[in-house]
């Protein structure tokens, strides 16, 4: 009667209410069977109340796909708090992941001739990720505010492996 594929999506929508349909939009490449999200709601009872608790207490999660030349996360906004990037390398060659709390937009943020530079205002990395794996980074009180996520690796910043990020 539960899935366990559904707890993602139920602790996802208890960090933001409209997180369940982006997860399940993006995350219909890991797993078909919850790609179908025209029930949530049908389908969620009150006893997924419990995740939500756990939810809150550990902060919220996010899940990131690194691919040639892209970076797409979901959800695209969190509370302020602890936050988790679970942050897979779905490419062919290594990437690089870093958090920066900035004003400029993701795209505007590193010098396109030199992006590997000293970051200003970055707040975490994955300094290296190889293709097909997985690291998580946690940071422990991320504020709200205007976040950009890049990799800063030599021509991936410049090819588009940036997004923007909100903390609110």
């Amino acid at each position: 009667m539960h899935h366990v594929s559904r707890r993602p999506i139920a602790l996802t929508a208890a960090a933001l209410s409209i997180g369940a349909l982006a997860v399940s939009g993006c995350g219909s490449s890991s797993s078909a069977a919850t790609s179908p999200a025209t029930t949530p709601a049908a389908s969620t009872p009150t006893t997924t109340a419990a995740p939500t608790t756990t939810a809150a207490g550990s902060g919220a999660t996010v899940t990131s796909s690194l691919t040639e030349f892209k970076i797409a996360s979901a959800p695209a906004s969190v509370p302020a708090g602890r936050v988790t990037f679970k942050v897979s390398n779905d490419g062919k060659i290594k990437h690089q992941f870093t958090v920066i709390r900035t004003d400029k937009s993701a795209a505007t943020v590193l010098s396109a001739h030199n992006p590997n530079d000293d970051i200003a205002g970055a707040r975490a990395e994955i300094a290296s990720l190889a293709p097909g794996a997985t690291k998580t980074l946690v940071v422990k009180n991320l504020k709200a505010g205007h976040y950009a996520i890049v990799c800063a690796l030599p021509g991936h910043y410049q090819s588009g492996m940036h997004e923007d990020f909100t903390v609110q």
